[in-house]
Parts: C-alpha cells; structure tokens; sequence
C-alpha cells in the first residue's frame, strides 16, 4: 500500500469509529432507561408495590400514553422461604368509536419477599413482570415494557376473535 491508501484508510477507520461512538451515546438519548429501582419498597409490601407499580407504568414506562389501564391486587402467597404478592395489569385501548374496548391485554406481576436471608443483607425484594399468553418472567430492573408488545397481544385476540366468528359448526 501506498502512503496515500495508508492514510485514506486511517481515516475510514477513525470516521467509522466516531460514527459507531455518535450511535451508541444517542442510543441513552433516544430509549427510554428501562431500570426500575426497588428500593421504594417497603412495609407494607402489598401497598407500596402497588404504588412503585401505577408509577413505574405512568412515568417510567410511559404506557398511559398509548393505554388505559387499571392494576388489582390479586392477593399473597408463602412457601418456607419466600413470600409473594401478585398484581394484575390490565390494559386497554378505547377509542371514540369504540369506548369499551375490543380487546385487553393483562400484565401479571409478582413480587417476592426473601425470608431465608438476614434483614441487614437481604437487599430489596424482587418483583418480575410476565404477558398474558407467555411464559417468561422479566425482571422490571433490567426489561422495559414496550406498548408494541401489549399491542402484539390484543391484536392475537381480534384475529382470534375474527376467526371464531368465521366458523360455522353446523
């Protein structure tokens, strides 16, 4: 290679490499953080995930600007290490035409409450999340709930919906 191919070279890879810099710090700018910090909670655990729940949905996830939601406690259960507190997400989206909504998508989450570990080192609980149809649990402190997934759900309802309708038995 020549000097010249040498130094035209260097500059593509000195320009590929600010553009990859210039992507990867707009990408902090343009994604919403998905981190949810836990340390909110506290006794009594059923209220105040309640609440770190309604304001992870309103602020954090901003899904009140697609969706109507409401969130019910749905109870409590314990095994020898660990209690749990379940809650029930249920979104919807009315429209004018439509004010009682054609199809809703439910979110469930838990939250869990360690017994096993001392009180000074057992940390915050942890609460997961999972979609109405699916079977993974995400973790709200590392997974953001994006409207498109809500939206995946109910329109796999209205399809399924339609598809009834269309069938004749008899």
């Amino acid at each position: 290679m020549t000097g010249r191919q040498k130094q035209f070279s260097l500059c593509c890879v000195v320009e590929c490499a600010s553009i990859v810099n210039n992507i990867s710090s707009s990408r902090d700018y343009l994604t919403p953080p998905g981190k949810v910090i836990l340390t909110s909670l506290g006794c009594p655990l059923a209220v105040t995930s309640e609440k770190l729940i309604n304001k992870t949905i309103q602020k954090k996830w901003r899904l009140t600007d697609t969706f109507m939601y409401v969130l019910h406690y749905m109870g409590s259960s314990k095994d020898e290490c660990s209690q749990y507190y379940y809650f029930e997400a249920v979104f919807s989206q009315p429209t004018a035409s439509y004010p009682i909504p054609q199809a809703t998508a439910t979110v469930f989450f838990r939250v869990e409450d360690k017994h096993v570990e001392p009180p000074e080192i057992k940390g915050v609980p942890m609460m997961t999340f999972r979609l109405e149809g699916h079977r993974t649990d995400h973790d709200v402190r590392q997974v953001l709930l994006i409207p498109d997934w809500i939206l995946g759900i109910m329109k796999m309802k209205i399809k399924f919906f339609q598809r009834l309708e269309e069938l004749t038995l008899f």
